[in-house]
């Protein structure tokens, strides 16, 4: 069974590798069949971010269900935790976001 934080360094990469893989795949099939890779790539940062999110936190179901215990059963603990969960995996995918970001040039460094 894992520790606390090995799940929040998991639920960090895995979100962050989950973005950062499809969009730098998508930008490659953009680039197959004729499209701008680098904007196709900010397009679908943007619209998978969320499903990234939800892959490294292994579905919603299970974390729903650990926010309504820790809310209406008065599990803090728990409730906590999977605060935490949800915003390593968010921070993830926002990191692999400003990544493509920059790749792209909109970000100057």
């Amino acid at each position: 069974m894992l520790t606390f934080y090995q799940n929040v360094v998991y639920n960090f990469f895995i979100s962050l590798g989950v973005l950062l893989g499809g969009c730098l795949l998508g930008g490659v099939a953009a680039a197959v069949v004729g499209h701008p890779p680098l904007k196709t790539m900010i397009d679908l940062c943007e619209r998978i971010k969320i499903w990234a999110i939800i892959v490294a936190l292994g579905g919603t179901f299970p974390s729903f269900k650990v926010l309504e215990t820790g809310i209406f059963n008065g599990e803090i603990r728990g409730l906590v935790k999977q605060m935490i969960y949800i915003l390593s995996a968010l921070a993830g995918a926002h990191i692999a976001y400003r990544i493509i970001y920059y790749l792209e040039g909109s970000g100057k460094l």
